[in-house]
């Protein structure tokens, strides 16, 4: 296999690896802000709640009050009637009577009203404060994981771009690397990737076949120092005989994995 094809294998790894790294990076406060957007609705939900029965409680102490000075002034009325001395007079205090009763009525329904009312704020507030509880544990972890994510991925970043700088530098050197890496900077551009594997007859990247002709010379030894590409996407292809059928990767595999390959092409060579 083509040496450079070998290293820009490796190299598209890092810039893949990279790139995820970088958008965790990025991704952790974001995360981070998000979660705490979590606790502030949580909170404010707690503090509505508690507003409401508060406000509920102040309603039910002024009902209270007035309902105790209406049965005063009942009271008095009654004594009044008791020296009434015209059926004017009685049936004046009689209405002034039944005018307190029935505010009475409509105080006592408006206060059974507000306890229902208090229930529900009641349900609320053990709901919101649940809510708060869990949102809080969930933004601490959160803030546990940003660190952790910052500190790690800076430091696979330095290490992987010292690397990676060091690799540039050598296809650089290299018979044609200058123009291999050049070819393998515009495509990536492009299209996010350089290099695609050859699977099963079929470039990987964009899916399409590759002729017969082409893949015989790709997997053949007699064509080693050249570079193919996919006729169809432009990218570079690789074809690595250990595989034939194309998986998933995990965090970090890919790079390990490319490294891998690259080894085992060598030592086809």
């Amino acid at each position: 296999m083509n040496a450079n094809l070998e290293h820009l294998v490796v190299l598209q790894a890092q810039d893949l690896e990279l790139k995820r790294l970088r958008e965790e990076l990025a991704e952790a406060p974001r995360r981070v802000a998000a979660a705490e957007a979590a606790r502030g609705k949580a909170e404010a939900l707690l503090a509505a709640a508690k507003q409401a029965l508060t406000k509920e409680e102040v309603l039910r102490r002024s009902q209270e009050s007035d309902v105790t000075d209406r049965r005063g002034k009942i009271a008095r009325l009654r004594k009044q009637m008791d020296s009434a001395t015209s059926a004017a007079q009685i049936t004046a205090l009689e209405h002034e009577i039944k005018f307190s009763e029935e505010s009475i009525s409509k105080l006592e329904d408006e206060e059974l009203a507000s306890m229902e009312r208090t229930e529900r704020f009641d349900a609320e507030k053990e709901t919101a404060t649940k809510a708060v509880e869990k949102t809080t544990a969930a933004l601490e972890a959160e803030r546990t994981r940003a660190a952790e994510v910052t500190q790690s991925n800076n430091a696979a970043v330095q290490g992987i771009e010292g690397e990676r700088q060091t690799l540039r530098a050598l296809i650089k050197e290299s018979d044609a690397g200058e123009a291999a890496l050049s070819t393998y900077d515009r495509i990536s551009k492009a299209k996010g990737t350089g290099v695609s594997e050859a699977i099963d007859h079929k470039c990987s990247a964009c899916q399409m076949m590759v002729r017969p002709q082409r893949w015989n010379d790709l997997t053949g030894r007699e064509h080693d120092h050249e570079i193919f590409t996919c006729e169809t996407c432009g990218r570079m292809l690789f074809w690595d005989p250990r595989r034939d059928a194309p998986g998933s990767w995990a965090a970090g595999e890919r790079l390990a994995s490319a490294k891998a390959v690259a080894k085992s092409l060598e030592s086809r060579a």
